[in-house]
């Protein structure tokens, strides 16, 4: 379900990359942006392990 999301990013900023680039609005090229940073921002970050805790 991660990687689909993240695609479905991906496939937002095209498409929104497209339409500005289409009609020369500047705000579609920043929500592209936006959506562009999103999907490397989630296709590289990795949770951070979690601590055992050990009981003695």
């Amino acid at each position: 379900m991660r990687h689909l999301i993240t695609l479905g990013c991906l496939l937002v900023a095209l498409g929104v990359y497209a339409v500005g680039m289409a009609s020369g609005m500047a705000v579609f090229a920043g929500f592209g942006l936006l959506a562009e940073a999103t999907f490397w921002f989630r296709l590289f970050h990795r949770k951070p392990a979690k601590a055992s805790v050990t009981t003695r």
